[in-house]
């Protein structure tokens, strides 16, 4: 799906320009420029375009909205600790959400499409090795530097880790077997309070040491 730098151009003020607008303008022009690529680039989009917009302008910074563009599928991931990370994540998200690669959008109040609207297959959603905390995608430094997380390959087996596209894990150790490690995991994660059944289901991200997000697995094997 091809979205002109012209329209991009005419939507964006140049950044001298911004400077001098308010707040509210500003936030006025991210948002028709929103509007108009979601409408270029997702005709049949099934959801109302307004309500995604100001969901995404009411999500916490960092922030950012991707696309998964054959199903017109969007995922907003919000309160990233830097923008320098946040658009990988929410790619990494989108794609654990929807199983195939996204485009990026927005990150911030900040349009990051230029010319082709590409979708971007994100390497951490296919990796397979053993357990790597540096392979582990969408988390936020809060949840990497966890305990549990830290220590997940010490932890006793049976053992287990499941994640969502919002980038939360839940762990599960020393369980009678794999599979009730994968149960039990699975079970924390999709029965999350915070969450409350949002955004789809969870995913086992690694049995035991083995990471196995590439196969997708939302139940136990």
């Amino acid at each position: 799906m091809r979205i002109t730098k012209f329209l991009i151009t005419f939507l964006v003020l140049p950044s001298m320009a911004m400077a001098t607008l308010t707040d509210a303008e500003r936030k006025s022009q991210f948002e028709r420029a929103m509007a108009a690529i979601i409408a270029a680039a997702t005709p049949a989009l099934s959801t109302s375009r307004d309500t995604l917009i100001k969901d995404y302008v009411a999500c916490k910074s960092n922030k950012g909205q991707a696309v998964e563009l054959v199903g017109a599928s969007y995922f907003r991931s919000c309160e990233h600790e830097d923008a320098s990370v946040t658009g990988d994540r929410s790619l990494e998200a989108c794609q654990l959400r929807y199983g195939k690669p996204c485009a990026l959008l927005a990150v911030n109040e900040e349009i990051v499409v230029e010319g082709e609207m590409m979708s971007k297959d994100m390497p951490r959603l296919h990796y397979a090795g053993k357990y790597d905390l540096s392979q582990i995608p969408i988390i936020r430094r809060i949840t990497r530097q966890r305990p549990d997380v830290q220590n997940y390959d010490k932890a006793m087996e049976p053992k287990a880790i499941a994640i969502h596209p919002w980038g939360k894990l839940f762990i599960s150790a020393g369980d009678p077997s794999l599979k009730d490690a994968q149960t039990s995991a699975l079970a924390k994660c999709n029965s999350d309070p915070a969450r409350n059944g949002r955004d789809g289901g969870c995913f086992v991200y690694a049995i035991n040491t083995d990471v196995v997000i590439d196969e997708r697995r939302m139940q136990a094997k």
